[in-house]
């Protein structure tokens, strides 16, 4: 079914929150939280399957999300020298469609 690009995207406000296991086993339960709390860090008291008991879940730092295989691709290109013909293609289509670079 065709869905417009632009529903696609999540639009809630709700910041998503990874919360580890303070036993160190990596069992991880992923929720959210309001963006007014995104100064408090999120404590829960979880079960964790892997020592069969409850325990204290807390919020861990996420990595930023990357967009896309590559944010940069022409100094990804410049750098590895891999891709560079598909680069200078796509280029070279833009000049010819709009007249400048």
């Amino acid at each position: 079914m065709f869905q417009s690009p632009a529903l696609l995207f999540n639009k809630t406000k709700r910041l998503a929150v990874k919360l580890s296991s303070s036993v160190g086993t990596g069992f991880a339960y992923w929720t959210e939280k309001s963006p007014l709390k995104k100064d408090i860090r999120m404590a829960l008291r979880k079960y964790d399957p892997l020592v069969n008991r409850h325990v204290m879940f807390y919020e861990t730092a996420l990595a930023k999300a990357r967009r896309g295989k590559h944010r940069r691709p022409l100094a990804w290109a410049r750098w590895t020298g891999k891709g560079i013909e598909e680069l200078v293609k796509k280029v070279a289509r833009k000049h010819e469609k709009l007249g400048y670079f």
